[in-house]
């Protein structure tokens, strides 16, 4: 997975569920459940963006909060199903 598609996974998760981090970098292992980053509301909302952002029909793919859980594990995600038929 390319490095443009963990910027933009780091941006979206800044811009719409840490702004008080803006400008700063997340690291890419760092967990997003276990501090509080991505909570059960915006996961939902996170999911929302894959889906649309990059054409992943996730309501047909089984998914778990592991794949949330850091932006290394959202871009696995994202690159195992993207341009993916289910």
């Amino acid at each position: 997975m390319t490095t443009d598609i963990r910027d933009r996974i780091q941006e979206r998760i800044v811009t719409a569920h840490a702004p008080d981090l803006a400008g700063e970098s997340i690291p890419s292992d760092y967990d997003l459940l276990a501090n509080g980053v991505v909570d059960s509301l915006s996961l939902l909302e996170l999911v929302e963006w894959i889906q649309s952002s990059f054409a992943i029909p996730v309501t047909d793919i089984e998914i778990s909060p592991a794949d949330f859980r850091t932006i290394d594990a959202i871009a696995d995600f994202i690159g195992s199903h993207a341009g993916q038929q289910v």
